[in-house]
């Protein structure tokens, strides 16, 4: 299911890029075809970082999976188990703000939700390339709106000839095609919306579907938005990996010996 939404996605990106391409960039200024196509590019950049990026493995859950190897089940492992901080579906400690996700059957660190358009868990270090993901694919959405509104909606005498005939002879395919771009990009925007006030309440999707308390809710929103995008202000809106503490990226040398 998970493979069919984020090939439903990539299809949707497809279909409004290709309509842009050999349809409608002909009808529009310089200034408005170049804003499209940076947005588009750092939509595609972004949704290829959410998908590909790893959403961040604890590296104090690999730790104890090493120790466990080398020198067998510890006492802070059963004291864990004991007080409830213990996965045993990954059968390993399970740090503060760590979240087993069924999906990807194992433990995500500050895991936000699973994403089925992503194929991917939303985490800690990747997080950021799923807001900005929302981001620019609103904003590309809305910019190819903006060139396809005259062919859809202003009558055929008001213009040229070569927009009249496009208008005329892909009319039905403009309309579905303005429509599902109106629809995700208004959706996503909204969405946007709604994790910006997620981070200002210091909780995760999965702490709002459940109605629990965030565990950073006393922190400032600026806090929060550091933890996912880094310190340095110039890069947070580029597509690119923020400066985040190494210990849990989940790209340690711990993990590579896991995983070999």
């Amino acid at each position: 299911m998970a493979s069919c939404l984020a090939g439903a996605a990539m299809t949707l990106m497809a279909l409004k890029s290709g309509t842009w391409l050999w349809l409608v960039r002909f009808f529009a200024s310089p200034a408005v075809n170049v804003s499209y196509v940076i947005a588009t590019l750092l939509m595609l950049w972004s949704y290829a970082l959410a998908v590909f990026t790893d959403a961040g493995l604890p590296s104090f859950a690999l730790d104890h999976r090493v120790r466990a190897m080398e020198d067998g089940p510890d006492d802070d492992a059963k004291e864990e188990d004991e007080n409830g901080r213990y996965c045993e579906r990954c059968d390993t400690q399970k740090p503060p703000h760590v979240h087993h996700c069924s999906v990807c059957r194992r433990c995500v660190y500050r895991m936000d939700h699973h994403c089925p358009w992503t194929s991917n868990c939303v985490g800690w270090t990747n997080k950021k390339f799923f807001l900005l993901f929302l981001v620019y694919t609103s904003i590309s959405c809305l910019l190819f709106n903006s060139i396809v509104s005259p062919l859809v909606w202003q009558p055929r005498h008001a213009l040229s000839p070569a927009a009249s005939q496009i208008a005329e002879q892909h009319e039905t395919f403009l309309q579905v095609v303005w429509t599902l771009s109106f629809t995700v990009g208004v959706v996503l925007a909204g969405y946007f919306v709604f994790h910006l006030w997620l981070l200002w309440s210091g909780r995760t999707t999965l702490q709002f579907i459940t109605n629990k308390t965030g565990e950073f809710e006393n922190y400032p929103f600026l806090f929060h938005w550091r933890v996912y995008f880094g310190n340095n202000v110039v890069m947070w809106w580029l597509p690119v990996a923020p400066e985040l503490d190494s210990r849990l990226r989940g790209r340690t040398e711990t993990q590579r010996l896991i995983r070999s």
